[in-house]
């Protein structure tokens, strides 16, 4: 009995030190984190689209700004036939100079036509432009948030996998030598074949659950790669960030400041009343410079050419224009929904993260419950393994306690990856997740240098800072100070009490970083 669970503990020591293999390797060799979100970001198609959809956004900007320069074009009318009659049918007196048209002359020249008053249409159709630029940044800044979540879940989940399938091995492997010893019983007629029929189907159970932790484990694979379009290889457990509030109604005014979702929401509404100030121009007055200077050949048999060199000022008043008003109406009550939508997003926004920002903390609460009752589940095995020899316990209660055990490390496995999850979660709701810990924050921020709105931007650049903006000296304010963005921090308990598994390096800790 003695050699018996000698060599279960040490098939149980050979299976750690596989899985501690198979998950953390030398630094050449492993597949990090920070690895894996370079990939997404690189071989991301929504970033792809995205910056497609952001350079059309810019030339809508480029195009509003051109509206203030004047048009100017060519006039070129060349008749292919022509022939003017009078009436009554006199030739006409050939005293003086001819200067009776005879057909339609021909006319070249060059015209300019410089709008002075619009209404304002044009200011504002710029405006409106602007902000949809600025907007499409923030949906870029957010685009990279949900790529760098999607790659880091999808990491975690494959970590969570191979530790549920290890788990599942090891339940395998010790029910197996239950079975051998209990046949090696069952043949001295120290166990019945209720014991023998007992164990295989507990065998075949847990098999049954070993092959659905290995297409589970495909399956996150397969997810893994659609993101990031790599291959998941020996991965290192990561250490996730913690630079979050640790009140909730702190981290709440964070996501509402910091959130580069509600930004774009908020400029996007923005456009939109810019949009609306446009359509008023349809009623007010439109006031044009007009300079032209043109040439007509062939006027009269005497009158060859004939020069003119014009410039006017055009005004027009409309008086009733058709649909105009309907117009405007329609123009301001999208903006006003637009607002609306605005404040449900960011109601809806702060909910979703107070709630997840609270469910956090029960799943790290479990977490903790769930390690200590695996510390007990371990020494109980321990017990279990001489009360066993000794002939106290029966084959039902070993085989009920090594399920129990790996049902326990399942769990422990599932609530841990939902816990990283959620602070994933909360972290990108929050700006947090970005790479190059050794780059400069203009760098990091470089899709929002030209953003109009310095307010919005500082509190994007902070990245969860409580420091006020600073601004630069001189007229007018200026740029705010970019402020450094980390993303460094721990996790309460280290990997080993978790696992049983080594850390990578000596500080333990993974960002995501280029």
């Amino acid at each position: 009995m003695r050699s018996r669970i000698v060599t279960a503990r040490i098939g149980e020591r050979v299976l750690l030190a596989g899985l501690a293999a198979a998950l953390v390797a030398g630094p050449a060799s492993a597949q990090t984190l920070d690895q894996a979100a370079s990939a997404a970001l690189e071989n991301s198609f929504v970033l792809r689209a995205d910056r497609a959809r952001q350079e059309g956004a810019e030339a809508r900007e480029r195009g509003a700004f051109d509206a203030f320069m004047p048009s100017v074009s060519l006039l070129g009318d060349k008749p292919l036939s022509s022939r003017f009659t009078y009436g009554p049918r006199v030739e006409p007196t050939q005293i003086g100079i001819d200067s009776t048209p005879r057909a339609a002359p021909r006319q070249y020249g060059i015209s300019a036509d410089l709008p002075l008053f619009d209404g304002f249409q044009r200011l504002h159709t710029l405006r409106s432009a602007q902000a949809l630029t600025d907007a499409g940044r923030f949906i870029t800044l957010s685009q990279r948030q949900q790529v760098l979540l999607d790659a880091a879940i999808a990491y975690i989940a494959v970590l969570r996998d191979v530790r549920i399938l290890a788990a599942r091995e090891a339940q395998i492997g010790a029910i197996r030598r239950i079975r051998d010893a209990t046949a090696r019983q069952f043949e001295v007629n120290d166990a019945t074949r209720t014991d023998v029929a007992l164990t295989q189907s507990r065998l075949q159970e847990a098999e049954a659950a070993h092959d659905r932790a290995r297409a589970e484990l495909a399956a996150a694979r397969l997810a893994f790669k659609r993101v990031t379009q790599t291959e998941p290889e020996r991965m290192v457990p990561p250490r996730f960030p913690d630079r979050l509030p640790r009140d909730e109604l702190a981290y709440a005014e964070l996501v509402r400041g910091a959130n580069p979702g509600l930004a774009a929401a908020r400029l996007d509404a923005k456009s939109a009343a810019f949009q609306a100030s446009a359509t008023v121009s349809a009623v007010l007055p439109q006031v044009n410079l007009q300079v032209t200077h043109a040439s007509t050949f062939g006027y009269s048999p005497t009158l060859d050419r004939i020069t003119d060199t014009t410039a006017r000022v055009v005004a027009r008043i409309p008086l009733y224009q058709p649909g105009a008003f309907p117009k405007i109406d329609e123009a301001s009550a999208l903006a006003r929904q637009r607002g609306y939508e605005v404040q449900d997003q960011e109601l809806a926004t702060i909910i979703a993260a107070r709630t997840a920002f609270a469910r956090r903390a029960a799943i790290a609460d479990q977490l903790r419950r769930l390690t200590e009752r695996l510390t007990f589940l371990r020494a109980t095995i321990r017990g279990f393994e001489v009360e066993r020899g000794a002939g106290f316990r029966t084959v039902l209660d070993e085989l009920n306690l090594r399920a129990e055990l790996a049902d326990a490390e399942v769990a422990a496995a599932a609530v841990l990856t939902e816990r990283d999850a959620l602070s994933l979660q909360l972290s990108a709701a929050a700006n947090l997740l970005d790479v190059g810990l050794s780059v400069s924050a203009d760098r990091r921020f470089e899709t929002l240098a030209a953003v109009r709105d310095p307010l919005t931007t500082a509190a994007l650049r902070r990245g969860g800072e409580a420091a006020p903006v600073k601004l630069a000296s001189g007229a007018g304010g200026g740029r705010p100070e970019p402020a450094a963005l980390t993303l460094r921090g721990r996790i309460d308990e280290p990997a080993q009490a978790r696992f049983g598994l080594v850390p990578y390096g000596r500080t333990g800790r993974v960002a995501l970083t280029q």
